[in-house]
């Protein structure tokens, strides 16, 4: 089990993404942490803005600070971090689960994040690439252990 978990775990990576409180933890251009984008990022990587950090874009009140937001993103980044809603008493930035809308991390969303990524076909290519052998094997007519002992030597 441990090494199907490490063998995705840079794909499950991708599947996190900042929850922002204070702003303190979290880099606007190197982390993850804009919902309901690709892989939780800027859509352009603002150069001057490289290690900044996403409390620079918070005003004492706890609000964005909208001039410069707009003024500093393109508009679509803009509009995503502006309705992005910031607790009114500051918490630490923490880690959520963003392939799925409650944030909370599930079996369903990881495999179909796995489904839909190029980048690590080794995890899960025994799943596709003998999907047909499997079905075969589980439906002969042998016994449990016998079908199982073939399907562990596979």
């Amino acid at each position: 089990m441990w090494k199907s978990i490490w063998a995705v775990k840079a794909t499950l990576t991708k599947g996190l993404c900042w929850r922002v409180g204070t702003g303190l933890n979290t880099s606007i251009n190197g982390d993850a942490w804009i919902p309901n984008t690709v892989n939780f990022r800027l859509s352009t990587m603002i150069n001057y803005m490289r290690n900044v950090k996403v409390n620079k874009l918070i005003d004492s009140n706890r609000l964005w600070k909208n001039e410069l937001i707009k003024d500093t993103f393109a508009e679509e980044d803009a509009e995503i971090i502006l309705r992005i809603p910031l607790a009114r008493t500051p918490h630490d930035d923490f880690l959520i689960w963003g392939s799925e809308s409650s944030s909370e991390f599930s079996v369903r969303s990881a495999y179909k994040l796995l489904q839909s990524s190029d980048e690590n076909p080794r995890a899960y290519a025994l799943q596709t690439i003998y999907r047909n052998f499997y079905k075969k094997l589980w439906t002969l007519h042998l016994p449990t252990k016998i079908k199982i002992t073939i399907w562990r030597f596979s």
